[in-house]
């Protein structure tokens, strides 16, 4: 974690905390500092394994478990966060590897679902979801990420990629181009199977691997703060009007800035980025910077 540590310099601020409200604000930076709570860090860096998608859930279990989970197909692990949480609340670092990558063809198709007892007359004729090979069943679930929202009233209309490294799992499939117009019923929903496109794609095997890196949300948010944030440690008197004047409500200057914000500014950039986190008078929070680059 970098430090910002105060000088002996007492540049005054060349704006003040109003700074920039007489012109339009076109070129004004904005600076903000809301309560980063261990909850709120949680939230935004972790995903709870079961909000993994479908693809990548089982393979994320076995990699938390000390093992190292492989997912295979078009869908990858569908990880959306840096940090996975599980119950207790245990939280771990999740990394991905591409071992291997095919080229194949995959099978787009179009589905619409409908509710079973939405028909007057009763549904079209169609096959049991559990009915369908292991291969596309899973292919669907992939797809949707959490397969439980299929179910919900008035599902919108999704796309399914059937892709397989294997012939002989190709075999297998029931959707390929000649089988278009196939309905399934699935827990009272009727998918309706429309083919899309042929195309090239790209299925891939991924090793995901976990690491345990903090065993409660106060932990975990010093972990994340440590790893990606920066701490502001008796900052001189103008720097420090400025946070507080972020934390109160926002802080805006016009440019060009004043060296104290400039400083601030500075102390906050990686990579030509903001960080997310800042600590400041031993509580953490998160950085909201517009107008700034």
């Amino acid at each position: 974690m970098a430090l910002l540590t105060a000088t002996a310099s007492a540049t005054a601020l060349s704006g003040c905390l109003d700074a920039g409200l007489g012109n339009d604000g076109a070129d004004e930076t904005v600076f903000r500092l809301d309560e980063a709570s261990p909850a709120g860090v949680s939230n935004t860096f972790g995903t709870s394994v079961d909000m993994v998608g479908h693809a990548g859930r089982a393979a994320v279990r076995t990699a938390i478990g000390g093992g190292e989970g492989t997912v295979e197909g078009y869908y990858g692990p569908d990880i959306s966060a840096p940090y996975v949480v599980t119950d207790g609340p245990a939280f771990h670092r999740v990394e991905t590897e591409t071992l291997r990558s095919v080229t194949v063809t995959g099978y787009e198709y179009a589905v619409e679902v409908d509710a079973v007892d939405s028909f007057l007359f009763g549904p079209p004729s169609n096959v049991s979801f559990a009915d369908l090979p292991a291969c596309d069943r899973d292919a669907v679930r992939d797809a949707l990420g959490n397969a439980g929202l299929v179910h919900a009233p008035h599902y919108p209309p999704f796309d399914v990629t059937f892709a397989y490294a294997s012939a002989e799992t190709r075999e297998r499939s029931r959707f390929v181009p000649g089988k278009d117009g196939q309905r399934v019923e699935w827990g009272g929903e009727l998918l309706q199977f429309g083919f899309e496109e042929e195309r090239s794609v790209e299925v891939r095997t991924v090793a995901v691997r976990a690491e345990h890196v903090a065993s409660s949300p106060d932990g975990f948010r010093r972990v994340v703060g440590e790893e990606q944030g920066r701490s502001f440690d008796d900052p001189s008197p103008e720097r420090r009007a400025i946070l507080d004047a972020a934390i109160d409500s926002e802080y805006r200057e016009s440019r060009p800035h004043s060296d104290a914000f400039a400083a601030v500014l500075d102390a906050l950039s990686t990579d030509g980025e903001a960080v997310p986190l800042v600590r400041y008078d031993g509580d953490w929070y998160f950085t909201h910077l517009s107008g700034w680059d």
